[in-house]
This record gives structure tokens, sequence and C-alpha cells, in this order.
């Protein structure tokens, strides 16, 4: 089975070092789980947990143990492949203090529900809007709740509002395209029944109204509205947008930290619903690795298992 597992590893581009020194740490954990009794094809997370603590006695670090445990994770991948088992037990096990990855409280649905609901756009009988500022403000607002429809059900990123054209809407199909960029895959994504009505009125009548106080023409589907007596200047503004928006939804909700908080929560909820390949598409990450980042804010059970047996 060694010999296999290295030919497994030169399939997959590992250099000649590479298979030798992860040959030497399958075959250390193969002979530890040996000394028990324990065949590979019955191993599971708990010896996994064991044999990384054995190795934390013996002095290793960290990082040393995360290579070993990516190895053990090969390993059982080579077993699927080879129709010995159905499942990696230790998928999405990670070694705390190896990765520097910031993580965020994670907003529930409700909590994803009111920050959107508790935004407010208000209409003419407002008593501020005989004021002369009050007709730019009510469209920034109408553009920013567009916005936040965007980003709580799709997950979108600030950079990629900001780069939404007007063709990317696809509202009789009740789609909207996402294009890639230099860390992102492109993607098409499903709007929401309650979203096309909203995102309809935003374009058709919202996004000319706010043309009004724009110097240059523009594709771009989200424009900003600028203080009054100011026309807006697309390129510039943007910053200012996100900046307003941002303090706004913290005054009226004590939970929201910034706008990576919201799409790492709407990521998260993904992963409870569908499978990895999928929420990958869902995100838009080019690789599948930047998805399982995020795993580790749903699986508690798991979590409770690390904790009670390798406490790290």
């Amino acid at each position: 089975m060694a010999n296999s597992f290295k030919e497994h590893l030169q399939s997959h581009g590992k250099s000649k070092s590479t298979v030798s020194h992860y040959n030497t740490y399958a075959l250390d954990f193969l002979a530890w789980l040996d000394k028990d009794g324990t065949t590979i094809e019955n191993a599971t997370a708990k010896e996994v947990l064991s044999y990384l603590g054995h190795l934390q006695k013996r002095g290793q670090e960290n990082k040393t143990r995360n290579i070993r445990l990516n190895v053990i994770k090969q390993f059982f991948n080579f077993q699927i492949d080879g129709g010995h088992r159905t499942e990696n037990p230790v998928q999405h096990l990670k070694i705390r203090g190896t990765k520097t990855k910031k993580l965020y409280p994670i907003l529930d649905k409700q909590q994803l529900d009111k920050i959107y609901n508790d935004y407010k756009v208000p209409d003419e009988k407002d008593e501020r809007a005989n004021r002369n500022w009050f007709e730019s403000y009510r469209i920034g607002k109408a553009r920013n709740k567009a916005i936040l429809s965007l980003m709580i059900n799709q997950g979108l990123t600030t950079p990629e509002v900001n780069n939404l054209q007007l063709n990317d809407l696809k509202l009789k199909e009740g789609k909207v395209f996402i294009g890639g960029g230099r860390k992102s895959n492109e993607r098409i994504l499903e709007l929401k029944s309650n979203q096309i009505i909203e995102l309809m009125e935003y374009q058709y009548t919202t996004r000319n109204e706010l043309l009004k106080f724009c110097k240059e023409e523009t594709k771009n589907l989200f424009i900003s509205s600028p203080p009054f007596g100011r026309k807006c200047n697309v390129r510039t503004d943007c910053k200012e947008v996100w900046k307003r928006l941002s303090q706004e939804i913290r005054e009226q909700n004590k939970e929201f930290i910034n706008f990576k908080q919201v799409r790492t929560s709407v990521i998260t909820h993904w992963l409870k619903q569908f499978n990895l390949r999928q929420v990958q598409y869902f995100a838009g990450h080019r690789y599948v690795s930047s998805t399982e980042g995020y795993l580790v804010n749903h699986t508690e059970d798991l979590q409770a298992d690390i904790d009670q047996f390798y406490p790290f």
C-alpha cells in the first residue's frame, strides 16, 4: 500500500523529495496505529487526534504537526480513491496556530434579515422632505437598500458590488452575473423572488435619478449620491458610500462589525445547506481551500471533539 501511496503522490505532481518525506510520515502513522491493533481502514478522527497528541509530547511544533495532518488527509483520500473507505474523517480538521485568517462572530439569519429590514428608505411624507439635500439623501438610501439585498442574499464583496455593470443584472432571468477577479472566479447567481421588484425599481428609477448627480456617463450598476451641491465622481465616491453605510448599519445593529462579517456569515450558512463545491462556486472562490476556511464556523461537534481529545 505504501508503494501505491507513493504513486498516488507522484500522480498529483509531488516532487521526489516530497514523496519520500510524505511516505515516511504515512508509515509512521501506520506504525502508530498498529501498536493499538487499529487498521487504517478503521481509523477515525479520534485516532488521528490521539496521534497528533503523541507528536506534541515528542516536542513537535504546530507547523510540523500540521504537515503530518495534511499527509494523513491525503492518505485517507488515497484510500477513498481505491475504494477502501467512503469518507475522510479529518478532511476539515485544522490545527490552531497555523493559520492567520481572521474569523468574525457569525450573524444568524435573523440578524442578517434585521440588518436589511432596519435599513429604511424615507418617503415623501418624511418631515425632512422639504430640505434641499433630502432628494439626494433619499435616493442614496434606496440604492443602499438594493446593495444590502445583494450582499445579504448573494454574499457579494464590496469590490464586486463596485464592479457590477448595468448588464450584469439579468432581471428577466432572475439572475445576476458577478465577474471574476485576480482572486475570484466569475459566477451567475439566482436572485430571490423578493429581490427582483426592488432591483427593478433601482435599475429603472433610482439609478436614473442618481445619474442626474454624475458628471460623467457610466455603465456601473451602482453609483454614488454626493453631498448636496457637488456632482458625483464615479471613481472617487465609492469609499465614502461604504463608510457612511457601515456607520448607519452599526448605529442600528450593535452586532454588525463590517461587510466582511456579513459575507462570512452568508458563506457559513451556505455550508449548512450545500456541499463544498457548490459553496465554492456561490462564493466565487478560486480554490476550494478558501471555502474550507469557513468550515470552522459551523463544525461545532467537531470542535468539541478537538477540545476534548486535543486542546491545541
